[in-house]
């Protein structure tokens, strides 16, 4: 090479996000909502507080940036799960994770419509789920992951993210798609989800479905529990 290469990424010792160049902003990207104040649409998830089957309290609230490390080697386990899809989820999962944390866009919508909810048990993070929203109107799931198994985790977390896209946020419809076998038999079916028939997950193993809000208030009685705190 005739000069030296100068890399632009991530450095181990960066102060502020600033210091990377982002060269997105400068490209023909395919974003929604570019036009959208997310400042105001966008909210915390009150927390709230579920009694596991195994008697142990399960505290759900909204993420913190400082907080995608510690979640993302929580998730490492379920990483090296090879079945149902659950370490290409996992892996996925820490991907966007990491793409918050840098502010950057995911699945053509913008970083400033990306929420993130954590349950822990005792301060031990026991499963995540996370989302966006491609207009103040439109939700888009993205992923649950329960890392502590057969304690209803991934249900309740599945029914917080609903509570906070249609009760908390005041999205009217929600697009989802259940990858894993255990995602479209104990989540999808039982919360009531259609498919839509011309439309596929991008794993392209399950049509993609969604939830109305009005669906959401019949269920809704039976699939929220424990309270807020």
């Amino acid at each position: 090479m005739s000069e030296e290469r100068k890399y632009v990424g991530i450095e181990s010792e960066r102060v502020t996000e600033a210091e990377i160049e982002y060269l997105g902003k400068d490209a023909d990207m395919p974003v929604m909502g570019t036009d959208v104040n997310w400042d105001e649409v966008m909210k915390p998830y009150p927390p709230r507080k579920i009694t596991l089957p195994n008697g142990d309290e399960m505290i759900v609230k909204s993420m913190e940036k400082d907080e995608v490390e510690e979640v993302a080697e929580a998730l490492q386990p379920k990483t090296l799960q090879h079945k149902q899809l659950f370490d290409l989820i996992a892996h996925e999962l820490c991907t966007e994770l990491y793409l918050w944390r840098e502010n950057r866009p995911m699945w053509c919508c913008p970083p400033e419509s990306h929420f993130n909810l954590v349950g822990r048990v005792d301060d031990e993070i026991v499963g995540c789920s996370n989302g966006v929203l491609s207009s103040p109107k439109v939700g888009n799931s993205l992923h649950t992951v329960a890392i502590l198994e057969g304690q209803q985790v991934g249900a309740q977390l599945w029914g917080c993210k609903l509570e906070h896209y249609f009760d908390v946020l005041g999205i009217e419809a929600l697009h989802a798609g259940a990858e894993s076998y255990r995602g479209s038999t104990e989540l999808f079916a039982i919360f009531g989800f259609k498919e839509l028939p011309d439309k596929v997950t991008h794993f392209g193993v399950s049509p993609e479905q969604y939830l109305t809000k009005e669906q959401w208030a019949r269920l809704r009685p039976g699939k929220i529990t424990g309270e807020r705190i």
